[in-house]
């Protein structure tokens, strides 16, 4: 198994729109710098690859990023703060390392940190884990 994490990054929230089209830098995008910034820096980087997306559908709860990994859980995160992009990417970063650390990548409310505790928008079992319903 791969054992490669990715923390995909949703670049259309937070954006400004005119008449179809995109203006200016969207806070997506400017997430997306700030964690690949701090990526390069972190000891964690061995393990995570950090991938742009156009959309992930989550619109109304921007800025949005999701962790998958082979055999875990996808964890999609929103309402995440792009007036505080550093504190924020640190805190997606510290959480994507609890992630990594987690053979399912189940991850409890009181270990994430703050900015991602109340943030999560959905968590999408594994194919390769056994579901009960």
């Amino acid at each position: 198994m791969n054992d490669k994490h990715t923390i995909f990054v949703c670049q259309s929230c937070a954006g400004n729109w005119q008449g179809g089209k995109q203006v200016g830098n969207s806070g997506g995008y400017l997430l997306h710098q700030e964690l690949t910034a701090q990526l390069a820096d972190n000891p964690i980087a061995e393990n995570f690859e950090i991938k742009a997306v156009q959309c992930m559908g989550a619109c109304s709860r921007p800025c949005v990023v999701a962790f998958a990994a082979a055999g875990k859980s996808t964890y999609l995160f929103g309402d995440l703060d792009r007036t505080s992009l550093a504190e924020v990417s640190q805190s997606i970063l510290e959480c994507a390392n609890l992630y990594h650390s987690k053979p399912d990548g189940g991850m409890k409310w009181a270990e994430r940190p703050e900015h991602l505790k109340k943030s999560v928008i959905g968590i999408v079992p594994s194919i390769e884990l056994p579901v009960s319903i």
